[in-house]
């Protein structure tokens, strides 16, 4: 699993809770998108707001490039509009911030599963 998240502290909570559940976690930094074309990532979660740019710009370029279209992509976001963001980008799934963190576990396995 990939993480591209730009806060440090829930970078480092997150991957310390999917790991936890056993899951092998990456992180990555994503532009340019073809960065991460030799990454053998199963899901990645992707923050909207990461290095100055958004998140959902950088969705979109991966659900077009045929090596990572596949890849289930989950939006984690503040934004009262997430879900709407994340549909226009084809992304997967979303998680509103601040998040439970059984929620956060349980979207990851029912996107995995």
């Amino acid at each position: 699993m990939l993480i591209i998240e730009n806060d440090e502290d829930i970078r480092g909570i997150v991957s310390y809770i999917l790991e936890d559940e056993g899951f092998q976690v990456v992180a990555a930094n994503p532009w340019p998108a073809e960065q991460l074309a030799g990454l053998k990532a199963d899901l990645i979660l992707l923050d909207e707001w990461v290095n100055q740019k958004a998140g959902h710009e950088l969705c979109v370029e991966l659900k077009k490039m045929h090596h990572t279209m596949h890849i289930p992509v989950i939006l984690l976001s503040t934004s009262p509009k997430i879900k709407e963001i994340a549909e226009n980008c084809n992304a997967d799934g979303f998680i509103r911030k601040p998040f439970d963190l059984d929620d956060l576990v349980d979207e990851v396995k029912n996107h995995l599963n």
